[in-house]
This record gives C-alpha cells, structure tokens and sequence, in this order.
C-alpha cells in the first residue's frame, strides 16, 4: 500500500520524459524554434558571465510558461545537426549552480545528453537536452540585474519577469503579467482541491481497517477462520454499515465542496476508485454480521460481483485486472489479495493529480 498515505507531490522524476531519447528526437527534427523550444550550436563556456546570463534569461522565459520549455544544444539556427564539441558537456547540477542566482523562485531544471546518427550514416553525434520549469503556480522573477558588462545594458532587471514569444525570451508587458498571475491563482485552486481530493480517498481507505490484511494473508479455504478466530475478527472491525454510510458522505461533501477545480476527468476518476473501495467495505461489513467471510469477488450469493468489476475496468486495464481476479493457486487454495487492486486503482487517480500539479490537467 505504497501510494495509499504519501502526498501526492513534485519531484524532478517527474520530468525525466521531457527530456527522453523519444522526447529528443522529436524536437530535433522540427524545422523552426517555438515558445516551447530552442536550438542551440552550443552552451558554450558555462563558467563565463555572458552565457550564464544568457542562459538565464532562456530559464527565466521557459519557466513562466504552462509546461516549461527545452533547450536543444548541437543544433544551429539553421538547423544544421552539428553535436557538441569533445570537450562539452551537459550535466544538470554545474547548470542549475549556473544560473539560479538570477532567478527567484523554486525552479526545476533537468538535462540528458543523447547520441543521433545523421540519416545515411554511421557516425553519431552527442547533443545536449536541458529542460526548464517552475515547481510551483507563481510565476519566477528575475532575482539580479542580467549584467554581462558595465558598459552594456542588462539582458534582464531585477524584478523582471520575462516570458517566451516566438524563438525570443522577452520582458512581460503588463498583459502577459495580469494573464501570468491569474493563471497562478486557478492553477493554486486546483491544487489544493487535487490535495483535498486525495486525502479523502486515503481516509475512505483507512476505513477498512484489517479487511486488506485479511485479504493479503488467507487463502479462500482458510476464510472461515476471519469469522471463527477472534483475533482475525477483530480485524473486521466494528464499523456498521450506517457509520460507514455516514463517514463515506462525509467525505463526498468535502470532495463536492471543491469539486468545482478539479477536473472532469480526474472527478470521474476519484469517484470509480471510491465507489470501488466502498463498496468492497460495505461487502465486507454485511458478510462479517453474517457471520461470513468471502472472495472479495463475488456477491453474497457467490455469483461475480460485476458491478465491483466494472468500476475496476474504469481505472485498471483488464489484464492486470484478470490477474488479480483470478488469484493465484496455492497449496492451501486460491490467494486472492485485494490491496494490489485497490493501489492499482489509486495509481490511475495519482496520474491524473499528477498531471494538475504538473499544470497539464
């Protein structure tokens, strides 16, 4: 149950794909530079003033858009595949120390190198990825003057917040900030209505006390023993079907609440992998008054339970769903644990909280 009481949160493991040999060489072979992107022959001397301001001001720019942006370097503005020079290389930690004196805010920056033959031959050239991305809803502002020499005009002023327009970075006018910080303000929303989503399927989850445990270590010929051995009973617990009834409403008004910033797609998500636990729970608490105990499975009257099924297939292909369905045979019967189900249920709720944080849902 890995995923069931972390937070959802950011790392930069959560960027590794912008920067993949896939996510290269799709952009390697795009003719022409965008907001989201740009080539360059080289990074050049990244312990001299004039590339690191330059550089900066590139992060600056990609950081203030939605989903960051790329820096593509051995690749001229003419587009010409030319690679990195022996001597250079491209290594996210001297970059980051680079430029995050001039920038104010959390930012993240990842970066790769990838080897591509020319088409037609055999010789492989190195080129650099860099990816940049604010962590968090504010736009980053430029933290110092971008002064490369006293005798010429800074690229940037402190207090700057610069954005990408066509292949340029460029200074915000007063639109681009209004549009920026409002932007920030919606996506905040979400975020805090994604965290508040989250923390009522994990309590919903916490709800079935033992019924996992009791799942994860019987097998179906060793089930009675969840009704006849007092200590495996007590892991039933004592919650009855009003309680449940109750807290489970309880916690619909908390998501309804901020239903109105969470997207449509991750809703329909949390409400499957609710409707899933809670129904396995209200199973479990109507067989324990029964005085049975079975296959998380089936109906109380052992037919499938295909409305269970269902709302699994809403969040879990069915391959991995027939694994867990059909268990696994055992000397002592059919192990049929459920907690594998229910984290593969909340890992299609954690993508799309993902995407929210990430600014992409």
């Amino acid at each position: 149950m890995s995923s069931t009481f972390s937070q959802p949160h950011q790392t930069t493991a959560d960027y590794q794909d912008r920067i993949s040999q896939q996510a290269f060489e799709q952009l390697v072979s795009v003719r022409g530079e965008g907001d989201e992107w740009d080539f360059k022959a080289t990074l050049g001397d990244i312990t001299s003033t004039s590339v690191r301001v330059n550089l900066a001001k590139d992060a600056l720019a990609f950081c203030n858009l939605p989903g960051g942006g790329t820096i593509i370097a051995g690749v001229t503005d003419d587009y010409d595949h030319v690679g990195l020079a022996d001597s250079e290389r491209i290594d996210t930690t001297i970059i980051r120390r680079a430029i995050e004196k001039y920038i104010d805010g959390d930012f993240i920056v990842v970066a790769a190198e990838h080897t591509l033959a020319a088409p037609g031959t055999s010789e492989a050239k190195r080129y650099g990825m860099i990816h940049f991305r604010r962590r968090f809803a504010q736009p980053v502002l430029a933290a110092l003057d971008g002064q490369i020499t006293n005798d010429r005009q800074p690229l940037f002023r402190s207090g700057d917040i610069l954005i990408r327009r066509g292949a340029a970075s460029i200074r915000a006018n007063s639109g681009d900030v209004r549009r920026l910080f409002t932007n920030s303000i919606v996506h905040e929303e979400r975020v805090r209505a994604v965290n508040e989503l989250w923390k009522c399927l994990v309590e919903q989850r916490r709800l079935m006390g033992g019924v996992e445990f009791l799942y994860d270590v019987l097998t179906d010929t060793e089930y009675p023993e969840a009704i006849t051995r007092p200590s495996l009973r007590d892991a039933l617990g004592h919650l009855t079907s009003g309680r449940h009834a109750d807290d489970v409403d309880r916690l619909q008004l908390r998501v309804s609440l901020v239903r109105p910033h969470i997207p449509e797609m991750l809703h329909q998500q949390y409400r499957a992998c609710a409707a899933f636990v809670g129904r396995l729970h209200m199973k479990a608490i109507r067989q324990r008054d029964a005085g049975v105990f079975a296959p998380w499975t089936e109906l109380d009257n052992g037919s499938p339970d295909l409305p269970l099924r269902q709302l699994a297939l809403e969040l879990i292909p069915q391959d991995e769903l027939n694994s867990y369905w059909t268990g696994r045979a055992t000397d002592l019967g059919t192990h049929r644990p459920v907690r594998p189900v229910i984290d593969a249920a909340e890992r299609g709720v954690l993508s799309g909280i993902h995407l929210v944080l990430n600014g992409l849902g």
